[in-house]
C-alpha cells in the first residue's frame, strides 16, 4: 500500500477531493501515478485530473480546473491538420502508418520522399523494389541507432509486404483518381 498523508482509509485523495469540492476516491494506478509525478502527494497532474473528472460527472463548471490543468502539461506543438487534397493513398502511407508509433519523419531523413515514391509505385512497382525499400528500413534504422541486421531485414520485408496487403484491401480497384472537373 501506498503511504500518502493525503490518502484516506476509504481511498480517498484529500487532494483532489478539495480542488473538486467532493470525495474523489483514487485507484492504485492513480496513486503511482502521482507518487511518480516531479510533485507528488500535490497538486500535480493526476490529482487535477482526478478532479476533472469527478467535476465533469456531476456536471459542475469545470473550466477552472481544466486552465489550471493547461497550466501543469507540457508546451505541446499542435499537430498539423491534413488536408485531404495532399493525402494520396498507397502502400507508403500504409507502411507510414504502421511505423508511426515508434518511428517518426524527422528533418534529416527521406521518409516522406520514400513515401511518395511507394505510392507512385503502388502494389505491383513496391513488390518489384521490395529489396530497395527494405535498404531504405535498414539505412533509416542504423541511422537512428535501432538494430539493422539480417533478422530487421526479415522483420522489414514481412512489414512491406503488410503494407502492401493492407493497401490492396483497402483499394483492391487502386486508388480512385481525383475528378478533374469536380472543383
Amino acid at each position: 500500500m501506498i503511504h500518502c498523508p493525503h490518502l484516506h482509509h476509504d481511498n480517498s485523495c484529500e487532494v483532489a477531493g478539495q480542488m473538486a469540492g467532493c470525495k474523489v476516491r483514487t485507484t492504485p494506478s492513480a496513486c503511482n501515478a502521482c507518487q511518480a509525478n516531479e510533485n507528488p502527494r500535490a497538486i500535480n497532474v493526476v490529482t487535477i485530473g482526478m478532479a476533472l473528472v469527478n467535476k465533469k460527472r456531476r456536471k459542475q463548471d469545470s473550466r477552472e480546473l481544466e486552465s489550471l490543468l493547461r497550466n501543469y502539461l507540457p508546451e505541446r506543438v499542435e499537430p498539423e491538420t491534413i488536408k485531404i487534397d495532399r493525402f494520396r493513398p498507397g502502400p507508403g502511407n500504409e507502411l507510414k502508418r504502421m511505423l508511426a508509433w515508434f518511428a517518426k519523419p524527422n528533418e534529416s531523413c527521406n521518409c516522406e520522399t520514400r513515401v511518395d515514391t511507394m505510392n507512385d509505385w503502388g502494389a505491383q512497382g513496391c513488390r518489384r523494389n521490395i529489396d530497395t525499400i527494405v535498404d531504405w528500413l535498414l539505412e533509416e534504422a542504423q541511422l537512428r541507432g535501432l538494430p539493422h541486421g539480417r533478422f530487421t531485414a526479415a522483420i522489414a520485408r514481412g512489414l512491406v509486404n503488410t503494407a502492401i496487403r493492407k493497401y490492396e484491401q483497402k483499394f483492391p480497384e487502386g486508388p480512385s483518381e481525383p475528378d478533374d472537373e469536380a472543383e
